[in-house]
C-alpha cells in the first residue's frame, strides 16, 4: 500500500458494493482495500495503515454492530462509517453509542459519502497529530423513518441522550413528539429513572402548583391527603412538559423558579424541596416567535431550549409512508393492503400526521376484518378529495399575472373535465417532467445541486427522476 495517502477499509459482503465504494475512494485519491466479513476486516486492521473504515451492519458471522466496539477498543481514534439497508432508530443509536463516526443508509448517496469520507480523513489526520479522539454523532428509536430528515433526527437523539441538557421538541400535532421524548429518555443515563409527562395545556389556577409541585394535606379545599407533584415524581429521571407553549404566565413563572435552582415548594408547605430532573419540552407552536412577540417568557424559552429538535410533518416524509403503513398493519394484525389502497394513502397529505395514518390503518383493518384493506375500507374524504378542497387551495395562493391566471384557469377546467381518476396528477406530470428535465440540463445532472435549488429532498428528487425516466433505475447496493 502507498503509505503517502490515506487508506479506506471497506467491510461488506456484497462484492458490487465493495467495488463501487473502492472506486469512489480511488477517485478521491484514497487507497482502498476490502473485506467480506468482520473477521477478515479485523485481520486487515491489525496490519495497520487504515485511516477510515466503512462498515456494513448485515455481515456473515458476527454483525457490524458487534464488530464496531471491538474496532473502537483496538483503534479508538479510527473513524468508522456505518452503512445499512435497515435504518431503524435502534440501529442508529446503537451504532453511534458504540462509536460510529457517521451512519448512512443504503443505497448510499455517493455525493454524501464523499463529504463524509473527506471529514473522516481530516478527523483521522487531526487525531494522529494531536493523539486525541473526536466525538461521534447519531440516532433514534421505535420511531419509524428512513427519509433524510428522520435520519438526522435519529442522530440528534443519539447526541442529546448522552447529555443532560434541556431539549425542546417542536412539531405539528400527531408527529410523535412524546415518542421522541421517550426515546431520548430511554437512551440516556437516566433510563432507569422515571419518565413523567405533564400536559401543560391543562394547568391553570390552583392546579398549577399542585400538579407540578404537589401539595400538603389541607392546603386547599379538597386536599384531603399529601400528594407529590409531577416534578417530585420525576426525580432521577425525565420530565416532559408537553405543549409547554400553552402554559399560563403564572405557570411559566413558577416553572422558571424551579428550573433556575432545582428548588420548589409543595402547596401549603414552607419546607423547600429539591428534585434532580432532566427537562424535555414539547410544543406545536413556533415558540421562539411567541417569545420574541412577548407571548411566552423569553427567559423561560432560553432556559428550556438547550437543543431544539424539529419533527417534520408527514407530508414532508414521502419515503416513510409505506414503511409506516406496514408498521401499523403489523401492529393491528391486518392481513394486508391492496396496491390501490396503498397508492391512495401515498397520495394523501395527512393533516393529522403519523397519528392520523395510524388511526386510518387501525379503523380500516377493523372494517376489512379478515381481508386485505381495500379502498372501500378507507375514509371517503381520502379516496375522493372534493373540488372545494382545490378551490380553498386556489384561494390561498398568492396572486399571479393575468396571463398565468388564465393559463391556470384553463388547466383547472381541463382537470375538472377529465374522466381520469388521476386527472390532476396526470396534468401535473406533464409540467413537472419538463421542469425537472430542464434542471438536469442546467445543473449537468448534479442531483445534489438540483435538490438544493428546488428545495427538495434528494431521495424525493431521485424518485421523481426515475419515475419520469430521466435517470436509470439502479439496483440497491
Amino acid at each position: 500500500m502507498d503509505s503517502n495517502k490515506p487508506h479506506i477499509l471497506i467491510i461488506d459482503d456484497e462484492p458490487s458494493v465493495c467495488w463501487a465504494l473502492a472506486e469512489l475512494a480511488k477517485s478521491m485519491g484514497l487507497g482502498a482495500q476490502t473485506a467480506s466479513d468482520a473477521d477478515d476486516g479485523m485481520a486487515k486492521l491489525s496490519g495497520g495503515d487504515v485511516d477510515v473504515v466503512i462498515l456494513d451492519i448485515q455481515l456473515p458471522g458476527f454483525s457490524g454492530l458487534d464488530a464496531l466496539p471491538k474496532i473502537k477498543a483496538d483503534h479508538p481514534d479510527l473513524p468508522v462509517v456505518v452503512i445499512t439497508a435497515f435504518g431503524t432508530m435502534e440501529t442508529a443509536v446503537t451504532a453511534v453509542q458504540r462509536g460510529a463516526f457517521e451512519y448512512l443508509l443504503k443505497p448510499v448517496d455517493m455525493e454524501v459519502l464523499k463529504t463524509v469520507l473527506s471529514a473522516a480523513v481530516e478527523h483521522r489526520r487531526r487525531s494522529v497529530e494531536l493523539s486525541a479522539a473526536a466525538p461521534a454523532p447519531v440516532a433514534d428509536s421505535a420511531i419509524i423513518g428512513r427519509c433524510p430528515a428522520m435520519q438526522e433526527i435519529f442522530k440528534q437523539v443519539a447526541t442529546v441522550s448522552a447529555t443532560d441538557m434541556p431539549v425542546l421538541i417542536q412539531g405539528d400535532t400527531g408527529t410523535g413528539k412524546e415518542l421522541l421524548a421517550r426515546a431520548i429518555h430511554r437512551y440516556s443515563a437516566r433510563s432507569a429513572g422515571p419518565f413523567v409527562a405533564v400536559n401543560c395545556s391543562l394547568l391553570s389556577g390552583e392546579l398549577i402548583g399542585s400538579e407540578l409541585f404537589g401539595h400538603e394535606k389541607g392546603a386547599f379545599t379538597g386536599a384531603d391527603r399529601t400528594c407529590a407533584g409531577k416534578v417530585e415524581s420525576a426525580a432521577g429521571g425525565t420530565l416532559l412538559l408537553d405543549e409547554v407553549g400553552d402554559l399560563s404566565p403564572e405557570a411559566q413563572a413558577r416553572l422558571l423558579r424551579f428550573l433556575d435552582d432545582g428548588e420548589f415548594y409543595r402547596v401549603g408547605s414552607s419546607q423547600p424541596r429539591r428534585a434532580d430532573v432532566r427537562v424535555i419540552a414539547a410544543t406545536n407552536r413556533p415558540l421562539r416567535a411567541a417569545a420574541l412577540a412577548g407571548q411566552f417568557r423569553r427567559d423561560l424559552f432560553f432556559r428550556i431550549t438547550g437543543v431544539t429538535i424539529e419533527l417534520p410533518p408527514l407530508n414532508r416524509r414521502d419515503e416513510d409512508i409505506d414503511l409506516l403503513i406496514d408498521y401499523f398493519l403489523a401492529g393491528c394484525g391486518a392481513r394486508g393492503i391492496t396496491d390501490e389502497a396503498r397508492e391512495i394513502l401515498n397520495a394523501y397529505t395527512f393533516p393529522g400526521n403519523v397519528r392520523e395514518l395510524r388511526n386510518i390503518i387501525t379503523a380500516a383493518a377493523a372494517m376489512a376484518s379478515d381481508r386485505s384493506i381495500a379502498p372501500e375500507h378507507l375514509p371517503e374524504e381520502i379516496c375522493r378529495p372534493t373540488v372545494s378542497t382545490c378551490d380553498r387551495a386556489a384561494e390561498a395562493s398568492p396572486p399571479h399575472a393575468d396571463s398565468l391566471e388564465q393559463l391556470a384557469g384553463g388547466l383547472l377546467n381541463e382537470v375538472l373535465a377529465s374522466a381520469s381518476e388521476q386527472g390532476y396528477e396526470e396534468l401535473m406530470a406533464r409540467w413537472e417532467k419538463p421542469i425537472l428535465a430542464a434542471a438536469m440540463k442546467r445543473f449537468a445532472g448534479n442531483q445534489a445541486r438540483i435538490a438544493e435549488a428546488l428545495k427538495m429532498h434528494r431521495s424525493t428528487l431521485r424518485k421523481k427522476l426515475r419515475g419520469y425516466g430521466l435517470i436509470e433505475e439502479k439496483s440497491s447496493q
